[in-house]
């Protein structure tokens, strides 16, 4: 994890060679109530959310591309297995 001078939330590490490599899906649309947990930092092009909802938890990605916003999903995991991916993604470990 990286904290720049200025910014007050965390941004994320370089991907190392031997990353685990996440599974980006599209958004699930049927959640009506979603808490964030973290997010990292919003003046990169990519920005990543833990949320937690309907007792399950995962990570959105919102890409900035060519000005259009895209939005993926992980899949749902219990809470501490999603708090390990969250680490695990801002050490540079998954993507």
């Amino acid at each position: 994890m990286i904290v720049r001078t200025g910014c007050l939330s965390p941004h994320v590490a370089p991907a190392q060679p031997d990353h685990m490599r996440l599974v980006w899906r599209e958004p699930y649309k049927g959640e009506e109530r979603v808490r964030v947990f973290a997010w990292t930092c919003e003046c990169q092009d990519t920005v990543y959310e833990l949320r937690h909802a309907a007792g399950l938890a995962y990570i959105r990605r919102r890409r900035l591309i060519n000005g259009a916003t895209e939005l993926r999903e992980t899949y749902r995991w219990r809470l501490g297995e999603a708090y390990s991916v969250w680490g695990a993604l801002l050490g540079g470990q998954a993507r």
